[in-house]
């Protein structure tokens, strides 16, 4: 199993409302190809918008609402603003 990078936290484990960077993505190629093309990229800033547990979690990065499901947030590493 992976070691969860330095000083982040997995997208799936961040609360509504915060503002963070994506620090790596992990997963497959076919995974990493299709969050990247969306507008998930290291380095790149946003804001959760929605998790609630249940449904896909809502995060606007670009100007634009992605929806990622909670298995696929837990691939997803990120640097919380405090």
């Amino acid at each position: 199993m992976p070691k969860e990078p330095e000083n982040t936290i997995k997208l799936a484990e961040m609360g509504e409302n915060r503002c963070g960077t994506v620090a790596q993505i992990e997963g497959d190629s076919r995974f990493i190809s299709r969050i990247v093309s969306i507008g998930l990229t290291p380095g790149s800033d946003f804001t959760l918008l929605k998790n609630d547990g249940h449904s896909p979690v809502l995060v606007f990065c670009r100007d634009t609402v992605i929806a990622i499901n909670h298995k696929e947030c837990s691939q997803v590493f990120v640097k919380v603003e405090s």
